[in-house]
């Protein structure tokens, strides 16, 4: 069964190491049969959370920015994708307000509107160590408690120093694909020809906003 897959990403840099696991990513799962927003958290005109609880209540947060359209695709889609550089052994400063922003979510009201049941981080490091990317999988583990998603993968790549260096690591790509392809089809065959770097490539192309 197709699913609806809200990938939001969060490198300040333009087609980054991130952005292209999340181009691979995004390429499996529409090979698969999935639809796949991709919503970039740098161009969201969007407040940081104000902290007053009345989302609870009003089932949404009352601020009228960008914030908006995120929570109208957290209610129409199945699976969550967060996609960020580590920075300070965490998110991003654009996914964390984002992250922030989900809030309302964690409570009965809004949780009950929310149609998103699983999740997905995609994280890439300059740092080659893969410890680096303890603290930011239990901020995802957290977040996926609170929010009561199950989570379905994560690609953690390391060592990328520099801003195509996930080209020399098509390792991380072919990863990054087949999330895409076994969390829009369990029973998908991710040894399939389909993960051929050129042949998922020039499927990017086609489809990337």
């Amino acid at each position: 069964m197709s699913k609806r897959i809200l990938m939001i990403t969060g490198s300040p840099r333009a087609n980054g190491n991130s952005t292209k696991l999340a181009e691979a990513f995004a390429a499996g799962a529409m090979a698969a049969g999935s639809t796949v927003e991709i919503l970039d958290a740098c161009s969201l005109n969007m407040d940081g959370c104000h902290g007053d609880a009345s989302c609870h209540e009003r089932g949404c947060c009352g601020l009228k920015d960008d914030g908006v359209k995120l929570h109208e695709l957290m209610c129409s889609s199945d699976v969550l994708v967060l996609v960020t550089p580590i920075y300070w052994k965490s998110f991003s400063s654009q996914i964390k307000k984002v992250v922030d922003r989900l809030y309302p979510f964690a409570a009965p009201k809004p949780r009950a509107l929310c149609t998103v049941k699983e999740s997905c981080l995609i994280a890439t490091a300059g740092n080659p160590d893969p410890a680096v990317f303890g603290p930011i999988k239990e901020e995802f583990e957290l977040v996926n408690t609170l929010l009561k998603f199950e989570c379905k993968g994560m690609v953690l790549a390391p060592g990328l120093g520099g801003p195509d260096a996930v080209d020399e690591h098509p390792e991380y790509i072919k990863e990054a694909a087949r999330l895409g392809m076994r969390v829009s089809s369990p029973a998908v065959d991710t040894s399939n020809p389909l993960l051929e770097k050129n042949h998922y490539l020039e499927k990017m192309k086609s489809y990337w906003l």
